[in-house]
């Protein structure tokens, strides 16, 4: 069995071309469908489910509704040409303290939805020099682009979805 890696322990490289762009932003629209694909068929019971110290199916949902939110900053930061990105809430207290688990997952659903195209719709018709700029990750220590933050958002996605897939019997790890 291959363990999956913490998320605080990848190590990325950024020196792909401007061009995986759309491919990016194809990613990120994917999760969506992906998420709704992973609930379909589970029960309230089943995705409030929290194994000792994890989150359950929902508290995964908000926790990337909650990142998207700093993804979105982080675009703002930027445009706006900061030098050093927004940084994130390593305690995810967001997260841990919204009470996702009372939601159902129709309502985190549409939450996450709703804030993911919104992301969409602010980056789909960025210029090559927008995608190519350039600030410092805060926790990376480590230059990376506009499009190097949307593919990291993207990892992030798939690092969640794999725990959601994993921890609703989807995937045997």
């Amino acid at each position: 069995m291959v363990n999956q890696t913490p998320w605080v322990e990848r190590k990325f490289n950024f020196d792909f071309p401007l061009g995986l762009y759309p491919v990016i932003l194809e990613r990120l629209w994917g999760t969506i469908p992906r998420i709704v694909e992973i609930v379909r068929g589970k029960s309230d019971s089943e995705l409030s489910n929290k194994p000792p110290g994890k989150w359950s199916a929902k508290e995964l949902i908000g926790h990337l509704y909650e990142l998207d939110g700093l993804w979105d900053q982080r675009i703002t930061d930027f445009l706006a040409g900061q030098e050093t990105l927004s940084a994130a809430d390593m305690s995810n207290q967001k997260t841990h303290q919204a009470g996702y688990n009372e939601r159902t997952v129709a309502e985190l659903l549409t939450l996450f939805t709703g804030r993911r195209f919104r992301l969409l719709e602010r980056v789909k018709d960025l210029t090559e020099e927008q995608a190519g700029l350039v600030a410092l990750h805060p926790r990376l220590q480590k230059p990376m682009r506009l499009v190097d933050s949307l593919y990291f958002a993207a990892e992030h996605d798939d690092h969640e979805l794999t725990k959601m897939n994993t921890l609703l019997g989807r995937l045997r790890l």
